[in-house]
C-alpha cells in the first residue's frame, strides 16, 4: 500500500505541475491523467447540478475546462505533500488544501467575454425556472466581478479532494472535486 501511496503522490505532482506549466500543447498528454471516455467526473467550484455548469463528465468535457482553467484561472498551488492518500486495492482516494492565486489575466478582455458567455448560457437554460435563471445568473457574475477586485498574488483557499483507480498498471483520475468555503 505504500508504494501505491508514492505513486498516486506522483499523478497529483504531476497534475499540480500541468496546472502550473498551462501549457496548451501538452493538454493531451496531460489528459492521460484522466480515466478515458465517459466515466470520469470533475465537479468545479461552481457547481451544482450534473454535467451542468461547472460539473462534467466525461474525458472531452474535462479536457475543456483544464484548458480554460489554463487560459483563465489563477496559479494553481495543491498541497500535494500534505495530501492525505488511502488506497484500497486498485482504488484510492485523496484530499488535500491548495490555493488559487490571483493573477492579472483574470482582468482581461477574454476572460470577461467568457464570463458573460457562461452567464448566457445560465440565463438561457431551460432546466431552471425564470427566477432560479436570474438569481444563479445574478449570483455568477457578481462572484466574478467579486474574484476580479482582488489584488494581484490573493490567495483563494479551496479543498480538492479525487477518486483515482489504477487502469492498466497506472493510477488515473476518476472523480476530481475542487471546493471553496461559503463567502
Amino acid at each position: 500500500m505504500k508504494d501505491a501511496a508514492i505513486e498516486i503522490r506522483q499523478v497529483l505532482q504531476r497534475f499540480q505541475d500541468g496546472y502550473v506549466a498551462r501549457d496548451i500543447h501538452k493538454l493531451d498528454e496531460f489528459m492521460q491523467l484522466f480515466v478515458p471516455g465517459m466515466e470520469a467526473e470533475l465537479i468545479g467550484i461552481g457547481a451544482s447540478a450534473r454535467n451542468q455548469h461547472e460539473w462534467f463528465e466525461g474525458a472531452e468535457r474535462i479536457r475543456e475546462i483544464v484548458e480554460s482553467d489554463w487560459k483563465y484561472w489563477g496559479d494553481v498551488r495543491l498541497g500535494v505533500d500534505e495530501a492525505k492518500i488511502t488506497v484500497n486495492g486498485e482504488v484510492a482516494w485523496l484530499s488535500t488544501v491548495g490555493t488559487l492565486l490571483q493573477t492579472n489575466h483574470i482582468h482581461s478582455d477574454e476572460v470577461t467575454e467568457s464570463t458573460l458567455q457562461q452567464m448566457k448560457e445560465m440565463l438561457d437554460d431551460p432546466t431552471l425556472t425564470p427566477r432560479a435563471r436570474l438569481v444563479e445568473t445574478a449570483h455568477f457574475g457578481v462572484r466574478r466581478w467579486r474574484e476580479r477586485e482582488k489584488p494581484e498574488g490573493f490567495p483563494w483557499p479551496f479543498v480538492f479532494t479525487a477518486v483515482l483507480v489504477k487502469q492498466e498498471n497506472q493510477w488515473r483520475f476518476h472523480t476530481i472535486h475542487w471546493s471553496m468555503p461559503v463567502d
